[in-house]
């Protein structure tokens, strides 16, 4: 009969082994199943923003190939919807989320109709900058969350992170830039 004290050390042994060797392996998994399915870039609708001036933000969405994710309100109440937030900032208030509608498709993995947003999606944000606001540059930072799908299966929900250079300035007129993009985006506070 082997001693207990021999056994208990082998196994403490093979435990340290696995877990180094767990270890070592998870930033190659992390690797094969993190891929960056959605890239984001950001603009503002002003070549420069005043104190006290509305102003609109766009969120372009690139969405890889192959792949889509569900839009802000989808139809069956467990899927993930996509979410844009706007986190707090003392500089500028934010008066309005937009999402594009998403299109009408079926995949193998679910049996009902979903609604997606596939290729390029434009989000908008309405932001007001702050009264007395300083010339400079500024940030807007914020999130989005999402899960993407394939034709087949869906991988982990993700948040992925953005900001938006926000120039400020002093006085003067600005000037609308970016009217291919801001074009796009429907914000119900300026239709009324």
């Amino acid at each position: 009969m082997q001693d207990p004290l021999i056994i208990l050390r082998r196994i403490v042994l093979s435990a340290v082994v696995f877990v180094a060797a767990a270890l070592m392996l998870m930033p190659a998994l992390a690797a094969q199943t993190d891929d960056q399915v959605v890239e984001a870039k950001t603009l503002i609708s002003r070549d420069a923003v005043r104190p006290g001036e509305t102003f609109k933000a766009a969120v372009i969405l690139e969405i890889q190939t192959g792949y889509h994710i569900n839009d802000n309100a989808p139809l069956d109440e467990f899927l993930i919807p996509t979410a844009l937030v706007i986190d707090g900032n003392p500089d500028f208030e934010v008066l309005e989320i937009s999402y594009p509608k998403g299109r009408r498709a079926r995949f193998a993995y679910s049996e009902a109709e979903l609604v997606v947003y596939e290729g390029e999606v434009i989000l908008g944000a309405l932001l007001k900058a702050k009264e007395g606001l300083g010339a400079g540059p500024r940030t807007v930072k914020g999130a989005l969350s999402y899960q993407a799908c394939n034709n087949e299966s869906c991988l982990p929900p993700k948040e992925l992170r953005f900001e938006i250079a926000v120039p400020v300035a002093a006085s003067g007129a600005g000037a609308d830039v970016h009217p291919e993009i801001f074009g796009k985006i429907r914000f119900g506070a300026l239709q009324k």
